[in-house]
């Protein structure tokens, strides 16, 4: 497929960001509305019981976390083995995206009515 290096892309984009959610998660801060290893270790003053359960949580959180790392680190290194770039995904986006009839008419279509805006009195 012509799109690959974009897909590639925009994939990279989305399970990064999905990572740090899930590094986010394990660490648990306070008022942030997860359950990770900070706020387990504040629940072990209060209940024990809480404090085991959100641990065992904890310990998922961490373990999503670095198997999602390890994905990331084994899917960049075949995304570089294809000869694939970062580059080249910019190529891919701006042939598909401006050989597209589409979206050059509804591109024009929002910069004319952005200028006819513009130009308006309030």
């Amino acid at each position: 497929r012509s799109d690959s290096s974009f897909n590639f892309f925009v994939f990279f984009f989305v399970f990064f960001a999905q990572n740090v959610m899930y590094v986010l998660q394990a660490i648990g801060i306070p008022n942030w509305g997860f359950s990770g290893w900070i706020l387990s270790l504040i629940a072990l003053r209060k209940n024990t019981a809480v404090a085991v359960m959100m641990i065992l949580v904890s310990l998922f959180f961490t373990a999503v976390a670095v198997l999602g790392i390890i994905m990331l680190k084994k899917i960049h290194s075949l995304y570089r083995r294809t000869g694939a770039s970062f580059q080249k995904a910019q190529e891919e986006f701006a042939a598909g995206v401006f050989s597209n009839q589409a979206v050059r008419t509804a591109a024009a279509n929002a910069a004319a009515g952005a200028a006819t805006n513009a130009f308006r009195a309030p």
